[in-house]
């Protein structure tokens, strides 16, 4: 059956955005956001991040404030290894790197749409059909790139994307799926996601037409922030490749609540700490934790 019009649809009428120039081609190649090393940390593993003066808005500043306060107030239960005082840092520090995740999305969607040239919705439903499913697995990625489908046919599942956005210049729009990519996600997950996204990108242009929204081109994309996710290079984009692709200073907001995030942390992390090593004394005496030599 045809999808139309779709629950996620905004309005009844068709949008048509307005006309622009279509934008130059940009680099594909991946760059990664250095982290402070230490013995075990991966080396040469991405740019220097800059130090900048980005001027979050004070919602998102407060978000920021939101994760580091959330996660000190958890209430954790002790692992039978590390003991109450290890697993509260251990909590503290898992919360906010998860809770990381989802900052980065706001920061990026904050500055789309707050600068007029793009419309961005959030968690929007997109059924995806048989037929887009049969293509997927008889296709090949070249193949797929130059191919449109009808959103026609029974559903063979609903997803839901993480951010529709809408360049209102070009009329091009991008399917988005958000990944902040500190580490290497696993193969299950990469493949799941990687299969949505290429059902996005072939069923894209009609799926958005449901929504009232008639587009030039629809490109589905994974921005994997930092670059560690291990997903397909025809698909992702990190670092540096977000802010060119889409033109506005995006990596300079994920950088300013990242800052901010790590300024929190180190003012309220060794008070955490030394409550901790109070709990790893032993007869009244702290256990010194000896210096692992360097590896050369």
């Amino acid at each position: 059956m045809t999808i139309i019009p779709h629950p996620a649809a905004q309005s009844s009428g068709r949008t048509r955005l307005p006309a622009g120039s279509d934008t130059a081609s940009r680099s594909t190649a991946s760059g990664r956001i250095a982290v402070p090393l230490g013995a075990g940390a991966a080396q040469n593993c991405g740019y220097e991040q800059t130090a900048n003066s980005f001027a979050c808005s004070p919602a998102l500043l407060a978000a920021a404030d939101l994760v580091v306060d959330q996660a000190l107030r958890n209430v954790f239960t002790p692992d039978p290894l590390l003991g109450p005082g290890l697993s509260q840092v251990a909590s503290v520090l898992s919360s906010v790197v998860k809770r990381h995740g989802t900052l980065l999305e706001a920061a990026f969607t904050d500055v789309l749409a707050n600068r007029g040239r793009y419309l961005v919705m959030r968690d929007v439903p997109m059924p995806i059909t048989v037929p887009t499913q049969e293509l997927i697995r008889n296709s090949s990625i070249s193949q797929l790139s130059q191919t449109a489908i009808d959103l026609s046919g029974d559903i063979a599942q609903t997803v839901k994307l993480d951010l529709v956005v809408i360049d209102r210049r070009t009329q091009n729009a991008f399917i988005i799926e958000m990944k902040r990519g500190g580490g290497k996600s696993e193969a299950r997950k990469v493949h799941q996601i990687e299969w949505i996204l290429r059902c996005a990108q072939v069923q894209g242009l009609a799926f958005l037409d449901t929504l009232g929204f008639h587009v030039a081109r629809v490109r589905a994309v994974l921005i994997d922030v930092y670059g560690r996710g291990g997903y397909s290079p025809d698909l992702s984009i990190s670092g540096r490749d977000i802010e060119r692709l889409f033109e506005e200073p995006v990596m300079a907001a994920i950088e300013a609540v990242t800052a901010r995030i790590t300024a929190r942390l180190r003012a309220d992390i060794p008070e955490l700490l030394a409550r901790t090593l109070g709990t790893l004394e032993v007869a009244g005496t702290v256990m010194p934790l000896q210096p692992r030599p360097m590896a050369r």
